[in-house]
């Protein structure tokens, strides 16, 4: 899934789905708080942490976008949920994503995953 973003990312950890400290550059949206760039810490096959300075107030299971800027594919957004959220940022997981204007699951990103044609 997610062409194994863990074999982008080496990964250890003690939860279930490992994680990997990582710091990518990433823009998340919604319509409470507008656009926020910011940076990740961590990443796994299932989420993501994003660090930041504010809490964003959402709660548990909001949705919001995501986009990797650095990416071979940065027009991909993630649809990505609120996990957990403290005074050091918040954790999302993946719901699927959207290019082009389709949304797609999340197993279809392989497919995706290659440098814009």
């Amino acid at each position: 899934m997610i062409a194994r973003l863990s074999s982008y990312f080496d990964i250890r950890e003690k939860r279930s789905q490992f994680r990997k400290p990582r710091s990518a550059r990433v823009k998340i949206s919604h319509s409470t708080f507008g656009v926020i760039h910011a940076s990740t810490r961590d990443i796994s096959d299932t989420g993501v942490f994003v660090e930041l300075r504010h809490r964003l107030r959402l709660p548990i299971g909001a949705h919001i976008k995501l986009q990797f800027l650095d990416s071979a594919r940065p027009e991909i957004a993630f649809n990505m949920k609120v996990i957990r959220e403290n005074d050091e940022g918040v954790a999302l997981s993946f719901v699927d994503f959207e290019l082009d204007g389709q949304r797609y699951k999340m197993d279809e990103l392989r497919r995706h995953w290659s440098p814009a044609r």
